[in-house]
């Protein structure tokens, strides 16, 4: 046993220099950092929109987010039940349209999408002056408009006076900027042109927006509204419009109502180009919608980039793989699986709780990644409960295990697809999650309530109602570290750390100390001695 344990010790201290030795490398003669592992902040936005029909031909349309320079826009999915469906690509902006022949009753379009957006800031050239337009395609952006009023003789003078004699785009943009930021902020429902806004000395951010895009067209630069929503924690119906003028190959952003100058923060998400509405409908079908945003912490955009120019790397090694579309997502989770396992071990053999299967909780964890914490143990418990009631009676029937087993995964099956459908009529705030129950593993949930019902008929309902609720703390822990981005980042870039999960299985395997459970159980007994 004396030369076990010490062979044990000898490749723990192996496991972990060698684990050191190449991280160490890696940071000293490889350009190794930690910057890309920091993960960004990104958003979840659900779009949802209700309205009746009243029997006539329905039309709903709105714009959709897509990816560009400055935003990432991933994990998009549309729920509209009973509507056609079509989407209008241009090279300015998507939209969606749902329709509907003699439409009647009521409907519901679902629109949940992920974003990361970077900030972005322009610095003008001071010496740039105002030049006559050269480009024909530019044209369309030097217009008047009914709501963008150039030649009316009120914004003519206005703009004559503010800009003077002055021929430096910079300064001219900024005695602009300046008089529009500073007017008064109101709420207008509908639309606001530039002409009322400038008489009224206040508006909106479309209101804002076209008198400032009707100064910089009435001197001939180019520019253009912008539509979106400035993303924030909480639910809302408000949209938000700004501009962006066309500088030296550039559109440079300027937001005149919250006072963002050549500049956008990282919150503000663009929809649509142009003078447009969000949303357009048919007449009178009680058309409401809502904003739900939630802040999540994204995988850094530098990541992959990263990795790739560097040596000595699992990205590199592995990058025949996803030319066989097997993702970097798919790599990152399998790196990660090892750590989940680590947990259950210490949980089980330090810590003393008692699981329903070996390495179950860390399957289950990996299973609800895409559904989240909540929803993934509320399933996990429902179908269980479900299954085990179904058991009951199968008991008594004296069938065969197999054909047993059998049964209780259609009515798995049977509860899931109940369970979405009962989200989508009831519960629909948190139908993503639901509806995503249909990718839930079956075989290991069925696994499960066998194995729950087994436990329940030798040990009574005391003692599985306690490994039940130490199987789902286990699990929670577990995917907390699964789903961790930075240990995900972590893991892709120093994969190496895996040699540190094989040392502490090995500590953990000769693990002769009494368990944290048995400690707090026996506690009077254990310290008596130290008395």
């Amino acid at each position: 046993m004396t030369n076990r344990k010490r062979v044990v010790n000898i490749s723990i201290i192996v496991l972990l220099g060698l684990m050191s030795l190449i991280i160490g490398l890696k940071l000293k003669f490889f350009s190794y950092t930690f910057d890309s592992i920091i993960p960004r902040s990104g958003y979840q936005v659900h779009t949802w929109m209700t309205f009746t029909g009243n029997g006539d031909d329905l039309l709903v349309k709105t714009y959709l987010p897509i990816s560009g320079k400055r935003q990432t826009v991933s994990n998009e999915r549309i729920s509209s039940p009973d509507l056609e469906f079509r989407r209008n690509v241009t090279s300015l902006h998507s939209s969606g349209e749902w329709t509907r022949y003699k439409a009647e009753g009521p409907f519901r379009i679902d629109l949940y999408y992920d974003v990361k957006i970077k900030p972005i800031e322009y610095s003008i050239n001071p010496k740039l002056t105002i030049a006559p337009n050269t480009d024909p395609s530019l044209d369309v952006y030097l217009k008047g408009t009914d709501v963008i009023q150039i030649h009316d003789p009120f914004i003519k003078n206005l703009a004559a006076e503010l800009a003077g004699d002055d021929i430096y785009l910079l300064s001219v943009l900024k005695k602009f900027y300046d008089y529009v930021y500073a007017m008064g902020s109101r709420p207008f429902k509908g639309t606001t042109d530039a002409v009322t806004a400038a008489k009224l000395g206040e508006a909106s951010c479309n209101g804002k927006s076209r008198l400032f895009i009707s100064f910089t067209r009435q001197m001939g630069i180019p520019s253009r509204l912008v539509g979106g929503m400035i993303l924030n924690n909480g639910s809302k119906k408000t949209s938000h419009q700004w501009t962006e003028v066309y500088i030296a190959g550039h559109w440079v952003p300027f937001d005149t109502l919250n006072g963002h100058f050549a500049e956008l923060p990282g919150n503000y998400l663009s929809l649509y180009k142009g003078d447009e509405a969000l949303f357009r409908h048919s007449r009178n079908i009680a058309f409401d919608y809502r904003f739900n945003i939630k802040k999540i912490n994204v995988s850094n955009d530098r990541l992959t980039t990263y990795l790739g120019e560097r040596t000595f790397n699992i990205y590199n090694i592995f990058s025949s793989i996803f030319k066989i579309n097997i993702s970097f997502g798919v790599l990152q989770f399998l790196l990660v699986i090892p750590l989940g396992v680590l947990v259950v071990t210490i949980f089980r053999n330090v810590v003393g709780l008692n699981t329903f299967g070996t390495f179950l909780p860390a399957l289950m964890a990996m299973a609800i990644q895409n559904l989240g914490l909540l929803p993934g143990l509320f399933i996990f418990s429902f179908v269980i409960i479900i299954t085990v009631l179904v058991r009951i009676p199968l008991e008594k029937l004296g069938l065969l295990h197999t054909p047993k087993l059998a049964i209780m995964m259609v009515v798995v099956i049977s509860s899931l697809l109940l369970l979405s459908i009962l989200s989508n009529m009831l519960f629909t705030e948190i139908i993503p999650s639901l509806n995503s129950a249909l990718l839930f593993p079956i075989a290991i949930l069925t696994i499960t309530s066998e194995r729950f019902a087994l436990t329940l008929s030798e040990e009574g309902l005391q003692k599985t109602s306690m490994i039940m609720i130490q199987t789902l703390v286990v699990m929670s822990f577990c995917y907390f570290v699964i789903s961790s981005i930075v240990i995900k980042a972590l893991m892709i870039s120093f994969p190496e750390i895996l040699l540190a999960v094989i040392a502490m299985n090995l500590w953990l395997g000769s693990w002769t100390g009494i368990r944290i459970v048995e400690l707090i159980r026996f506690r009077s007994l254990y310290f008596e001695r130290f008395k």
